[in-house]
C-alpha cells in the first residue's frame, strides 16, 4: 500500500546535512515524516518543486513583526521570528506581547526580555516563561547591571555590541556616543566577556561590528557566538570586508534583519543576492539562517530539513528577479511552508494566522503539552 502523507513537496532540491539533494518531502501532522524518493505516495494536498530550492524557514532572531502579524516576512520566507523591538522587561510586558501575537501571527514568534535594572534579580524565572528567547543586554560603561545580569539565570544571553542611540548626556545640554572609538567598544566587550566567563554563562553578540570586536570573539569561541545584521554586509558599506572575512572564515553563526527595514530589504531575497553573487553558497547561507540561530537559542525542532522535524519550508526560484521598493533581487522565495501549511505563495498570504509560540529545548519543561 503506498503511504500517505498531508502533504508532499516533490522534486525539490532540498538543504539536507548541508548538501544540496535533489529529494521528495513527505508531512505528516505539520512534521517531516519521510525523505527520499516518494513517487508512489499520495498525499492531501501536494508542491510541487521542480527547478526549486527547498530550504528550511528563515529563523530572523532580529526581525519585526509589524502588527504582530509578520504576513511580509512569511511572504519573504520567514517561518519564525525573535521580534527584536521593544523588548518587554516583565513577566506581564512578555504576556502582552505573546496576546498581541495570538490568533494574528503569520510565523512562529518569541520575544526577548531586556534586563531591567530595577528586575535583574527576577530574570532567572523570566527567561524561562514560555515564548521568551531569553534575555537581552545592551554594552555600557556601567558594568555592575551586566555583572548582577550574568549571574542571574543559566540561558544563553543576547548582548547588543552597538553603541546606545541614545546615550545619557554629560553636561547640560550636551550627548556624546556611548564609546567614543571602536577601542573603547573592544574594551567594553572584553570586560563583559571577563564576567560572562566568570558566571560560566554562554553569550551571544549581535550586531557586531570592527575588527578589535571580532578578534576578541574570536578568542572566545568556547563561549561566544557572532551575529550580524544582514544590512552591515552590504559590500559599498564601511568595515563590510572585515564582516565579509568573519563569515567566510566561519566567525560569524547567524544573520538576523534588524529591528526596522534596512537598506538590504528583506533578510532571504538580500542574501540570496549574494549568493547570486558568489559571496557564498546555499549551504552556508542555511547555516547562518536558519541552522544556527536554532542551535545558538536551542530551538526545539526548527532549523534543519530532517525527520522529525517542523515542515517549516521556503521554496527559492535562485533564477527569479524581482523588485522590490526599488530594488531588484536575483532569486527570490516563491512559497513559505509553516508546520505542514501553506502560508504564503507567489506573493501572496493564502492562510489565515497560524504562527505559535517558539518551543526552545532549555525550557520546554515550564510548556505544558
Amino acid at each position: 500500500m503506498a503511504p500517505t502523507f498531508d502533504l508532499l513537496v516533490r522534486g525539490g532540491t532540498c538543504a539536507l546535512h548541508g548538501v544540496m539533494t535533489r529529494c521528495d518531502l513527505g508531512v505528516t501532522g505539520g512534521r517531516i515524516t519521510a525523505i527520499g524518493d516518494l513517487a508512489v505516495a499520495e498525499a492531501e494536498r501536494e508542491l510541487d518543486a521542480r527547478h526549486l530550492h527547498v530550504l528550511p524557514g528563515v529563523l530572523d532572531t532580529g526581525g519585526y513583526m509589524r502588527d504582530e502579524g509578520g504576513s511580509a516576512l512569511v511572504l519573504a520566507g520567514v517561518t519564525a521570528v525573535f521580534d527584536a523591538h521593544p523588548h518587554p522587561t516583565t513577566a506581564a510586558g512578555l504576556e502582552d506581547k505573546l496576546s498581541r501575537a495570538r490568533g494574528r501571527a503569520h510565523c512562529d514568534y518569541a520575544f526577548f526580555i531586556a534586563a531591567a535594572t530595577d528586575h535583574l534579580d527576577d530574570l532567572d524565572r523570566l527567561e524561562r516563561l514560555p515564548g521568551c528567547s531569553g534575555v537581552v543586554l545592551s554594552l555600557g560603561t556601567d558594568d555592575e547591571p551586566l555583572h548582577r545580569a550574568l549571574f542571574c539565570g543559566q540561558r544563553r544571553v543576547t548582548v547588543s555590541c552597538e553603541p546606545d542611540p541614545h546615550p545619557e548626556p554629560v553636561a547640560a545640554g550636551a550627548a556624546v556616543d556611548l564609546y567614543r572609538d571602536e577601542g573603547d567598544a573592544a574594551r567594553a566587550l572584553q570586560r563583559f566577556l571577563n564576567m560572562a566567563k566568570r558566571a560560566g554563562r554562554r553569550v551571544h553578540a549581535s550586531n557586531v561590528d570592527g575588527d578589535e570586536a571580532l578578534a576578541l570573539l574570536m578568542q572566545h569561541r568556547e563561549l561566544a557566538t557572532v551575529g550580524l545584521a544582514a544590512a552591515d554586509l552590504d559590500p559599498a558599506g564601511p568595515g563590510a570586508g572585515a564582516l565579509w572575512r568573519a563569515v567566510a572564515g566561519g566567525l560569524v553563526d547567524a544573520l538576523g534583519s534588524g529591528p526596522e527595514p534596512g537598506p538590504g530589504g528583506p533578510l532571504l531575497p538580500t542574501m540570496l543576492a549574494h549568493v547570486h553573487a558568489g559571496r557564498l553558497g546555499l549551504p552556508q547561507l542555511v547555516e547562518l539562517l536558519s541552522s544556527g540561530p536554532a542551535r545558538i537559542y536551542n530551538v526545539a525542532r526548527k532549523g534543519r530539513i530532517a525527520l522529525g522535524y517542523d515542515a517549516d519550508l521556503v521554496l527559492v526560484d535562485l533564477d527569479a528577479e524581482h523588485i522590490q521598493a526599488g530594488v531588484r533581487y536575483h532569486g527570490w522565495p516563491i512559497a513559505t511552508v509553516l508546520r505542514g501549511e501553506l502560508v504564503a505563495r507567489d506573493g501572496r498570504v493564502v492562510a489565515a494566522p497560524g504562527g505559535a509560540p517558539v518551543r526552545f529545548s532549555d525550557t520546554l519543561r515550564m510548556v505544558v503539552l
